[in-house]
């Protein structure tokens, strides 16, 4: 594991305190204050965050603006609603199902109802976890995810489970319904005990199922308007379903996850460090490298296409290094949660209220990403030049 050896003190705009001897120097620190404080001016940005984590370990954090009209800061205990980010975090609960054998990459799928899920014209190749996972699975980008999905012809492509790439939202929705069907609990129970409760992560699929709602934050137009406030969300989720129902949940693993910022620090540091935070480890290393790899490398992989995705992981190429993760956007709202495993590198961007983004349906990297992770990588202490893993199979 790889550190930083450079010291420092706190972020700027309410950054908590850090454990001593973990932060960049005085001189990097105000060169990323005076950088970021820019770079949310420009976006024009409500709110928002960046925090720089490497080897397990908060180096950097900014913390813009406010969470509603109330005027309160926003801090590392503020409350996100992260968009398609959600399927980033939920994959981790997907995979220790695999860890268990109580889901397998390559069997064939069944709906919440036990039937066999197949693309109506290949009835005899049915899609697979693993193709759902890198959106392989030849499921439209139109197809719906509210409701029961009756997976009929309309909800395909023409090509064949596994022989063609196209991210489709459904893929996500997929996902919670699997999670009950393995687990017998509901969506949230599970993610609560299995994931967020370790970490003691303020997180829940629903905002009125969240252990602390009174850190969440409103939504905010690009134009600086309140599109959904904290209370509005809480109305909104006060029906939420929270029981075993996996015929029926298919939407709130697609992009429903409200999540703190610490929480989205805490999961994307542990994919960063092979699965294990702060001495709690919640996945195999061999299992998260799994996640980043192209699966058409794999013995019997049942993905025989190029995808940008391994196992609800994005692999984004910048300036010759590899860094793996997702994005979540909706309505102003962009989330980036992307690490790169050699450095132990963990990066959390999240800016509310802004327009200049890519839309969920577009799987690259924000712009506001690409120029955060450009600022950040001169400053880790890691020599990049000398990455020597290519992530090939074992």
């Amino acid at each position: 594991m790889r550190r930083l050896s450079a010291r420092l003190l706190l972020a700027v705009l309410l950054c908590s305190a850090f454990p001593a001897g973990a932060q960049w120097d005085e001189a990097r620190q105000a060169e990323a204050d005076a950088f970021f404080a820019g770079f949310f001016a420009r976006e024009r940005a409500a709110g928002g965050a960046v925090i720089v984590n490497v080897g397990g370990e908060r180096v950097y954090a900014y913390f813009h603006g406010v969470v509603g009209q109330s005027g309160a800061p926003v801090t590392e205990d503020t409350v996100y609603k992260v968009a398609s980010a959600t399927k980033l975090i939920t994959a981790v609960g997907v995979m220790q199902l695999v860890e268990e054998q109580k889901l397998a990459l390559d069997d064939p799928l069944r709906t919440g109802e036990g039937k066999m899920l197949v693309h109506p014209r290949y009835p005899d190749q049915p899609v697979t976890l693993r193709q759902v996972m890198s959106h392989t699975s030849s499921l439209s980008a139109d197809a719906s995810y509210f409701g029961k999905p009756e997976f009929t012809a309309a909800y395909f492509l023409s090509s064949p489970p596994g022989s063609v790439y196209q991210y489709a939202n459904l893929n996500g929705g997929i996902l919670g319904s699997l999670i009950e069907s393995a687990s017998g609990e509901s969506l949230n129970a599970y993610m609560a005990r299995r994931v967020f409760a370790p970490l003691n992560i303020n997180a829940a699929y629903a905002a009125t199922l969240l252990p602390d709602p009174g850190q969440l934050s409103a939504s905010y137009s690009p134009q600086g308007r309140v599109a959904n406030s904290a209370a509005a969300y809480l109305r909104e989720d006060a029906a939420y379903d929270d029981t075993c129902a996996p015929a029926r949940h298919f939407r709130a693993s697609v992009g429903g996850l409200y999540i703190s910022l610490k929480g989205m620090e805490a999961l994307t540091a542990l994919l960063a460090n092979g699965g294990a935070y702060e001495g709690v480890r919640l996945l195999q290393a061999r299992t998260v490298r799994l996640m980043r790899l192209d699966q058409t490398m794999l013995p019997g992989s049942s993905v025989r296409c190029e995808s940008p995705y391994g196992l609800c992981t994005y692999r984004y190429l910048l300036d010759g290094v590899t860094w793996y993760g997702h994005q979540g956007w909706w309505r102003g709202r962009t989330v980036d949660l992307f690490y790169e495993p050699d450095s132990a590198a963990a990066v959390v961007l999240v800016l509310n209220g802004t327009d200049r983004t890519v839309g969920e349906e577009d799987p690259a990297v924000s712009a506001q990403m690409e120029r955060t992770l450009r600022f950040v990588m001169p400053r880790l202490d890691y020599d990049f030049s000398d990455q020597t893993i290519l992530d090939a199979p074992d």
